[in-house]
């Protein structure tokens, strides 16, 4: 009966996989536009360090933690426009390098 336990429905897979995408997406634009900006968020910057080395590996619940909250990141972001949209971005990297370091998930 363990494999009933361990079943986990095919919809779970694709939207992890999706949000998986997402993340990878925000922080592979923040990383091709940064060298256009000279003032940078220090948080920002070691929230893609921190994704792009995959460390969420090492921190598996981390990725719930992200997607629990994702959806409050985004609405207190709000929509993206040409104008800010750069700075929009940064900050939605900044409050997630904060939901993680605020749960021990990222050392210093």
């Amino acid at each position: 009966m363990k494999a009933a336990d361990d079943y986990v429905p095919v919809e779970l897979w694709h939207e992890a996989k999706d949000f998986i995408r997402l993340i990878s997406d925000d922080v592979e634009i923040f990383d091709k536009f940064r060298s256009f900006e000279k003032q940078l968020s220090e948080e920002a910057l070691k929230f893609v360090a921190w994704w792009s080395l995959k460390r969420y590996i090492d921190y598996p619940h981390s990725l719930i933690l992200l997607y629990e909250n994702i959806g409050r990141i985004d609405i207190e972001i709000g929509s993206y426009d040409v104008l800010d949209g750069f700075r929009k971005l940064e900050h939605k990297l900044v409050l997630l390098y904060r939901l993680l370091k605020d749960k021990g998930m990222i050392n210093e």
